[in-house]
């Protein structure tokens, strides 16, 4: 499984699509860190998450996902 689609993974609730996701950890110094842009349909990312517009939402994560940062530029 690419490490995207563990990022971004489907999420619904029994109200609907959330605001978003929940970063995790902090930025580590001691491993690589990538940055990626997520791909985005009318506000929403391809698991369900809403994000509103614009759709210019970005991740930072480490390959093991100890560290995931959504932020927009």
């Amino acid at each position: 499984m690419r490490t995207m689609h563990k990022i971004i993974y489907p999420v619904s609730t029994k109200f609907g699509a959330p605001m978003g996701r929940h970063s995790v950890g902090t930025l580590p110094t001691d491993k690589k860190v990538f940055d990626s842009f997520i791909p985005m349909s009318g506000g929403y990312d391809r698991g369900g998450a809403y994000w509103g517009t614009p759709d210019n939402v970005r991740v930072k994560y480490t390959k093991d996902l100890s560290y995931i940062e959504f932020y927009r530029p």
